[in-house]
């Protein structure tokens, strides 16, 4: 693919403008993107030069910890029932950090793309482990799109409750604890498997490039 005008940044999947809650930084991304416009020959691709600041912490820090933990997964795929339930644990557990964050943020929320209750997502994302051939329950959209959605909603989910504890050091950081110590980082983690190892072109490239950003690669087994 060759844009005829593109801003390389160097920031994890799916935050273009690098770390959140931070308006300076990603204003100066902005302006930049904007300021590519100025040029008239083309294909113009310009390099961002900064990484993403890391949160600032207070010298009490002793670093950022989620403010529910739970237990390492080790799961047994073909327990549906077992999976389904852990899930739905999870998602109460972080509930009152998600209602925190949403204060701190003054209503804002990182989720929300689709309109499924997060016990609709669990069955869905859980449903496709056990039947590739299920159709979308996301309105207006197939099935490999409507996954992405439905994933990336729940993902926001637990990165949204996270985010009411301070001391967030990186996007790294917040990727380790659900890709390394969740169900759900576990659940993505499997439908990125699921998806590879499919007989479909379209369903290879999705799980390759939607569920797991190429930094959380070392949670994969």
């Amino acid at each position: 693919m060759k844009p005829p005008r593109g801003l390389f940044v160097p920031f994890e999947l799916g935050r273009p403008f690098g770390a959140a809650n931070e308006p300076d930084f990603q204003r100066r991304v902005l302006l930049d993107a904007l300021k590519i416009l100025e040029y008239t020959d083309g294909p113009i691709l310009v390099d961002f030069p900064d990484a993403p600041p890391a949160q600032k912490t207070t010298d009490d820090d002793e670093g950022w910890i989620c403010p529910v933990n739970f237990t390492k997964p080790n799961v047994d795929r073909s327990d549906t029932e077992k999976i389904i339930s852990g899930l739905k644990q999870e998602v109460t557990l972080l509930a009152p950090w998600y209602s925190e964050s949403l204060k701190n943020m003054s209503g804002r929320r990182l989720d929300g793309l689709t309109t499924l209750s997060k016990d609709e997502i669990i069955s869905f994302l859980v449903d496709f482990l056990d039947d590739q051939s299920i159709d979308s329950v996301v309105e207006g959209e197939n099935l490999i799109h409507g996954l992405k959605l439905a994933a990336d909603d729940f993902r926001h989910y637990y990165y949204q409750a996270a985010m009411a504890k301070p001391g967030i050091k990186s996007d790294v950081e917040l990727g380790d604890w659900f890709y390394g110590e969740t169900l759900a980082g576990w659940l993505l983690i499997t439908i990125r498997d699921v998806m590879l190892n499919s007989d479909r072109k379209d369903m290879k490239v999705a799980g390759r490039t939607n569920y797991v950003p190429n930094a959380m690669l070392k949670h994969v087994t």
